[in-house]
């Protein structure tokens, strides 16, 4: 199991100055949407009730977003949570929107903030998730985004054995099809374009298995080469490499 990573006095002041910039945020958020969704439930019929629906809002996306972060840092997350927090976000963008209709550039400045947050709580999220699955070792690299602009098709093919076979280390997966494309090579060069005919079922064996994500042997001996046949001189006498 992968040691948890340990913070350091830096770190902690990092985690420090986001955990108030984000509550900031939030309350910048609260403050700047609270009149205008307030006025809206009025005109909606809200009547009593319309102070209380943008305190329930953001309240709720609020609470929803911690106890994400909570389960996700016990490893046993709920994507539920998660987005029924970015739905009310999105409500809130489109109260606020509805609010200042006509406006294009007043809509834009309602939706930034609650963005913001967002943006905040789920880059603390990835970081929870991918401290909690590196203890866990269940953590899974991802391929890198050069080889899918570069490459695809085949990168698409890398990256289902690993969704499939679970390989969690890119540079493992790397490494594999290294020695397959290799192996392959060398399957070709022997038994000629029509080598899945001709070479023997020994010989493809590693090749299936390296599509289960079961490495190949770099120890393992070389491709044998096929049995040459030797017509036997005439009389009948041993042929030649034969010990009579």
């Amino acid at each position: 199991m992968a040691p948890v990573v340990q913070l350091t006095r830096t770190h902690r002041i990092l985690i420090g100055i986001i955990v108030v910039g984000a509550t900031v945020i939030a309350a910048i958020g609260f403050v700047g949407s609270y009149a205008a969704v307030r006025e809206l439930a009025e005109r909606k019929g809200f009547g009593d009730f319309a102070p209380f629906v943008p305190i329930g809002i953001d309240a709720g996306i609020v609470v929803l977003l911690a106890l994400d972060l909570l389960l996700t840092w016990m490893r046993i997350p709920f994507p539920l949570l998660r987005q029924t927090a970015w739905l009310l976000t999105a409500a809130t963008v489109a109260f606020n929107g509805a609010a200042a209709w006509g406006d294009p550039l007043a809509v834009g400045m309602h939706a930034i903030i609650p963005v913001l947050f967002i943006i905040t709580v789920e880059a603390a999220r990835h970081a929870v998730g991918r401290i909690t699955a590196v203890a866990a070792d269940k953590h899974m690299e991802g391929v890198r985004l050069w080889r899918w602009v570069l490459s695809p098709f085949p990168t698409f093919r890398l990256w289902r054995r690993m969704k499939l076979w679970e390989l969690r280390s890119y540079q493992e997966v790397i490494d594999l099809e290294r020695d397959r494309l290799v192996y392959r090579a060398r399957l070709r060069a022997r038994y000629g374009r029509a080598w899945r005919r001709r070479a023997p079922v020994e010989a493809r064996l590693p090749l299936k298995l390296a599509h289960l994500g079961v490495p190949l042997d770099p120890d393992a001996p070389a491709i044998e080469p096929a049995p040459v046949a030797v017509a036997a001189p005439a009389g009948g006498g041993p042929a030649l490499g034969q010990v009579a």
